[in-house]
């Protein structure tokens, strides 16, 4: 399974919204501070979701890690 398949899954499991769509970013903008870190096929991996209440719609951005990475 990919990063992306994993992290939709995820989504669709906790059910807040009823439609996903998945970007893969460069990096995570400066103003978001809800940010989420998770290990998916041995890759870390950050992410944050943006949600439209209104439309019932969610964009979950997500990079690789490359701190966690170097650490190892």
């Amino acid at each position: 399974m990919s990063i992306e398949e994993t992290l939709l899954e995820y989504h669709r499991i906790t059910g807040r919204s009823q439609e996903y769509l998945i970007k893969v970013i460069d990096e995570i903008p400066d103003n978001i501070y809800d940010t989420r870190s998770v290990c998916i096929n041995n890759q870390h991996v950050q992410f944050y979701e943006k949600i439209d209440l209104d439309k019932g719609k969610s964009i979950i951005y997500w990079k690789l890690d490359t701190v966690k990475a170097i650490e190892e």
